[in-house]
């Protein structure tokens, strides 16, 4: 039986609704009536293919934990049970995500899967995403440097370390520590993704509006009941090599 067609529609919507519905999901949907049947299977097969194959390009960490048979599954579930908010190809990632997270699967075999997959999305999400301002490496110093979070930076945790995650190396035991990672458009246009530790993980969070080195260190210190001069000893060598890398913009007081 058909879904969602409601009988109060326009006869042309009814037609779409149809031909909507039988196309993500053939098995409980017929076809609308008058169209032929080779038609509706050239339709079915080409909207499903796109979209696999759309999804295996974006979700290339992920794929080759499952067979053919598992992945059709996924994409059939994803076109029958979720609706897409955008019209846009570069955003179906994350609306699979969407449904990764939100659909009552099972989670037991591979309970990484969302978390692989939000990875992958944020990849394709800064290879998108509008250049930051340039900045030239500067020199750093305590009260005249002002250093920011660049716009093509990520900053992401889970609770597997899914950069690393393959099926040769997965082996169902999930860590005791969360993963803290920074993913990145550096310099070169190439997407990046770092293992980091929780302090630069902060300090990389607190950095989405611009500070200067000096209150930086000390919004830090008391944070993390580190001496002052130690910290700022530790933070600039951090600042200068993600300067260099293109993960923090840095700029001097006029």
């Amino acid at each position: 039986m058909d879904s969602n067609v409601r009988d109060d529609f326009p006869d042309y919507q009814r037609i779409q609704q149809q031909f909507a519905n039988y196309i993500r999901d053939p098995e409980h949907n017929t076809a609308p009536p008058g169209i032929e049947q080779r038609r509706m299977d050239i339709y079915k097969r080409l909207f499903f293919n796109n979209l696999a194959s759309f999804c295996a390009k974006s979700f290339k960490s992920f794929r080759p934990f499952v067979d053919d048979d598992q992945w059709d599954k996924l994409i059939r579930g994803f076109m029958r049970e979720h609706s897409c908010s955008s019209p846009y190809f570069k955003d179906i990632p994350l609306a699979f995500v969407e449904y990764l997270e939100n659909s009552d699967r099972d989670r037991t075999e591979y309970p990484f899967m969302s978390e692989m997959c939000h990875l992958d999305a944020m990849r394709m999400q800064l290879r998108l995403a509008p250049d930051a301002p340039r900045c030239n490496n500067l020199d750093i110093y305590k009260d005249a440097t002002c250093v920011q979070r660049s716009s093509t930076v990520r900053l992401l945790s889970y609770q597997w370390p899914v950069h690393k995650l393959t099926p040769a190396t997965w082996n169902s035991q999930q860590p005791k520590q969360p993963t803290w990672l920074i993913a990145f458009r550096d310099r070169n246009d190439q997407v990046e993704v770092l293992g980091t530790n929780v302090r630069t993980f902060r300090m990389l969070e607190v950095l989405e509006h611009p500070l200067s080195l000096s209150k930086l260190t000390t919004q830090l210190s008391e944070e993390f009941d580190v001496a002052h001069e130690l910290l700022f000893n530790q933070l600039v060598p951090t600042i200068e090599v993600f300067n260099k890398r293109g993960v923090i913009l840095t700029t001097h007081k006029n």
